[in-house]
C-alpha cells in the first residue's frame, strides 16, 4: 500500500514537471514564430528605404535566406549543447539572443542600417535553433506513448505564432516601423524570466562515477572526444531516413511562401490581404490538428502511418493548386497542405526522438531541424526561379514530387520497421 502511494505521488510529480516544461517550451517556440511572423510580412517595407527599387526584392530574399542559413548552422550546435549543458540553459540563452536580435532589428530599421538588419536576421535564425533543445526537453519528460501528442502541442505553438505574428506586426506597425520588433523583444524577455523561474532541467543526469563526487560536473575531455559525428549519427539507417523525411517535408512546404502568393495573384487576382487570410487558415489548421486532434490520431495510428497520410494530403494539395481553375480550388489546396503539414511535423519529430539514443537525442533532433533549415535555405530561391523562368505551375509540381518522395520513403521505412510474422 505504501508502494502504491509512493508510485502515485511520483506519477503526480512527474506530470507536474512535464506540464511545466511543456508550458515553457511551447511558449518559447510560439515567441520564435511570433518574431518570425512579425518581421517577414513587413520585410519589404523595411528594405525599400535602404536600397534602390531594383535591389529591394533581391535583398528581401537574401534576408529571408540568411535567417534559415543561420538556423541550419546553429540548430545542431544548440542540440549538442543541450546534451552537454542541459536543455534549460540552452533555452534561456536562446531567448536572450532572440530578444537581442529584435532590439538590433528595431535599431536597424530606425537608423536605416542595412548591414545591421542582416546581423539581426542571422542572430534571430541562430537563436531560433533552440527548437531541437525544446523537442529534446519534451522527449525527456514524456513517455513514448505521450511523445507525439506533446510534439503536437509544440507544433500548435508554432502554428499559433504564425497566426499571431502578422497580426501583432500589423497592429504595432501603426505606431512606428520599429515597434513590431520591440514588441517581439519584450515578449521574449518575459518568456526568459518565466523559463528561468519555472523550467527545471530535464536532461537525465548520470550518477557520479568516482567516489568523492557528489554531483555530475559535466563531460570529461575523453567524453567530449567521443561525441558522435554526423557520420556516426546517420550510421543508423532509421535516423538517416528521418533526416531525409525532414528535408522532403520542408522542400514541399516552402513553395507556399514563394509560389502560392504569386500564383493566386496572377491567376485569380488575389490581394495581399486575401493571401494573408490563406496563411491564417494554414496556421489555424496547425493549431486545431496539433493542439487538439494529434493525441487521438497518434493513439490510433503509428507515427509512420500518420506521415504517409500527411504526405498523401500534401501531394493532392500541391496538384490541386497547380491545376486550379477556380479560387475555391486554391482554398482547398491550402487546407489540404495545411492539414498534411500539421499531421506530419509532430510525427517525424516523434520518430527522430524515438530512433535516437537517449544520450544523443538533442544532437539527433538538432541535425533533424538543421536538415529542415537547409531545405528552407535552398528551396525558396529555387521555387522563385522556376516560377519566373520555367512555368507558374512548375514549383507546385516540384513540391508535389517532394511529397511523393516523402510518401515513398515513409512506406519503405514502415515496411522495414514492421516485425516479420513468427513462423509457426
Amino acid at each position: 500500500m505504501l508502494e502504491t502511494a509512493m508510485s502515485t505521488a511520483e506519477a503526480a510529480s512527474r506530470e507536474k514537471v512535464r506540464d511545466r516544461v511543456l508550458f515553457v517550451v511551447v511558449l518559447t517556440v510560439f515567441l520564435d514564430l511570433v518574431g518570425f511572423g512579425i518581421t517577414i510580412p513587413l520585410l519589404p517595407f523595411y528594405v525599400k528605404p535602404m536600397v534602390s527599387e531594383e535591389w529591394a526584392g533581391i535583398i528581401t530574399g537574401l534576408l529571408i535566406s540568411s535567417y534559415s542559413f543561420a538556423q541550419a548552422l546553429a540548430t545542431p550546435v544548440l542540440g549538442r549543447l543541450s546534451d552537454r549543458m542541459g536543455r534549460r540553459s540552452v533555452i534561456v540563452l536562446s531567448l536572450a539572443g532572440n530578444a537581442a536580435s529584435m532590439v538590433l532589428f528595431a535599431a536597424a530599421v530606425n537608423f536605416q542600417v542595412l548591414w545591421c538588419l542582416f546581423v539581426s536576421r542571422l542572430l534571430a535564425g541562430a537563436t531560433a535553433g533552440n527548437l531541437a533543445a525544446c523537442q529534446a526537453a519534451i522527449a525527456d519528460v514524456t513517455e513514448k506513448h505521450e511523445r507525439a501528442p506533446a510534439m503536437g502541442r509544440l507544433g500548435a505553438g508554432i502554428g499559433l505564432g504564425m497566426i499571431m505574428g502578422p497580426v501583432i506586426g500589423g497592429v504595432t506597425a501603426k505606431i512606428a516601423l520599429w515597434a513590431p520588433p520591440i514588441a517581439a523583444a519584450v515578449m521574449a524577455l518575459a518568456d526568459l524570466v518565466l523559463a528561468a523561474a519555472l523550467m527545471p532541467e530535464t536532461r537525465p543526469v548520470r550518477e557520479p562515477e568516482r567516489a568523492g563526487h557528489d554531483a555530475y560536473r559535466g563531460p570529461t575531455r575523453d567524453e567530449r572526444r567521443r561525441e558522435p559525428s554526423f557520420s556516426e549519427i546517420v550510421a543508423d539507417k532509421r535516423v538517416a531516413t528521418v533526416l531525409q523525411m525532414y528535408f522532403l517535408t520542408f522542400m514541399a512546404m516552402t513553395v507556399l511562401n514563394v509560389a502560392f502568393p504569386l500564383l493566386s495573384h496572377d491567376r485569380f487576382g488575389w490581394t495581399a490581404e486575401q493571401v494573408g487570410y490563406m496563411f491564417a487558415i494554414f496556421g489555424v489548421s496547425g493549431v486545431v490538428i496539433q493542439g487538439f486532434l494529434i493525441k487521438r490520431l497518434s493513439a490510433r495510428f503509428s507515427e509512420l502511418g500518420l506521415v504517409e497520410t500527411a504526405a498523401a494530403l500534401m501531394l493532392v494539395g500541391m496538384l490541386c493548386a497547380a491545376f486550379s481553375t477556380q479560387p475555391w480550388m486554391m482554398v482547398l489546396a491550402n487546407v489540404l497542405i495545411g492539414v498534411g503539414v500539421a499531421i506530419n511535423n509532430p510525427s517525424i519529430s516523434s520518430l527522430a526522438s524515438k530512433y535516437a539514443r537517449e544520450d544523443q537525442r538533442g544532437t539527433v533532433l538538432g541535425y533533424a531541424q538543421s536538415t529542415g533549415s537547409w531545405a528552407r535555405t535552398i528551396w525558396p530561391a529555387t521555387w522563385g526561379f522556376m516560377y519566373n523562368r520555367v512555368a507558374p505551375i512548375s514549383p507546385f509540381l516540384g513540391a508535389a514530387a517532394g511529397a511523393a518522395l516523402l510518401l515513398g520513403v515513409a512506406l519503405v521505412l514502415h515496411k522495414q520497421d514492421t516485425p516479420a510474422p513468427e513462423q509457426g
